[in-house]
């Protein structure tokens, strides 16, 4: 939105003596046009900016604009700056990129430690993949949805392979585990329900607009909130995977030692869906109980192997 980025541009100004014009558009993530026609609206607006040129030159203002701002102290910014690094990476939003440049400018301006601040002790990284990138189009429609409070509607392929055309009024946004879900109610359903947007297809966003209905956010434990039982399953391991035992379930799913493997509790759904995320382990990973699903396990494993002996 243009007014997020003129309070940006404003916050940056007040907090330094000159800001390149470059500057700016790279912070804000526009071209350098758009910041003179920003500037162009401060200064009709009464600021009293001054536009230098050549390699010192910028943009400034009058010195009696200069007010201190500690809001925050250097170490609360620079948090809120670590996480919305982490949530502009998932997004790509002008509008965050304005908040991140007026924490940044806040930063610079007010107190900063001896090191430059943008030296980050905690880095997040959750740049996407390329499939989750392509959604952030897809993610805007929602978000335009969701403030708007229009219906949304797609073709929809649940995990069966079945389709459906689906009217859904939507509440909440969620990224687990590097996939996108969208909290929704379905009035094809009556009931709510979690809709994976890489299953969407030709969404649409409705003219017609609904009332809120009293939506509780569905649970994030992967039980309810996915509706998926899973059985606790034994597994035998090799040490250069314990790691990732415990960074998904803890470290109390490791039962002990096996002579130079190690013993290990990794829940999953008894179907392909949950056979498949053992199989990332390749042979570093042996289903040791249920009985029911090691055969289980086996057997799907000879219909992999069947494909290649064809």
């Amino acid at each position: 939105m243009k007014i997020e980025r003129l309070i940006a541009i404003i916050m940056l100004l007040m907090e330094r003596d000159t800001v390149p014009t470059s500057e700016f558009a790279e912070k804000l993530e526009v071209s350098r046009r758009t910041i003179f026609r920003d500037i162009d609206t401060l200064s009709m607006a009464g600021l009293p900016i001054v536009v230098t040129r050549g390699p010192t030159g910028g943009v400034s203002l009058m010195k009696s604009y200069k007010v201190e701002k500690k809001l925050f102290t250097p170490k609360d910014v620079q948090s809120l700056i670590v996480g919305l690094k982490s949530y502009h990476q998932l997004l790509k939003s002008k509008e965050i990129a304005s908040t991140l440049a007026k924490l940044q400018s806040m930063a610079e301006g007010n107190g900063a430690p001896q090191q430059p601040f943008d030296y980050d002790y905690i880095s997040v990284d959750l740049e996407p993949n390329p499939g989750n990138r392509a959604m952030r189009n897809v993610l805007k429609v929602i978000e335009t949805a969701l403030h708007e409070k229009r219906y949304l509607l797609f073709h929809y392929t649940d995990k069966n392979g079945h389709e459906s055309s689906r009217k859904t009024e939507p509440y909440k946004v969620v990224f687990k585990e590097s996939k996108w879900y969208l909290q929704a109610y379905c009035t094809d359903r009556n009931d709510y329900r979690v809709f994976k947007l890489a299953r969407m297809s030709d969404l649409r966003l409705s003219e017609e607009t609904f009332t809120p209905r009293n939506f509780v956010p569905l649970p994030l434990d992967g039980s309810d909130w996915m509706t998926e039982e899973k059985v606790p399953v034994v597994i035998r391991i090799d040490k250069s995977i314990k790691d990732q035992v415990i960074e998904r379930f803890g470290a109390d799913h490791i039962l002990g030692q096996d002579g130079d493997g190690i013993i290990a509790k990794y829940p999953i759904a008894d179907r392909p869906e949950g056979y498949n995320v053992l199989l990332k382990f390749g042979a570093k990973c042996e289903i040791i109980e249920p009985a029911h699903v090691r055969q289980n396990f086996m057997n799907y494993l000879k219909q992999i192997l069947a494909k290649y002996e064809e």
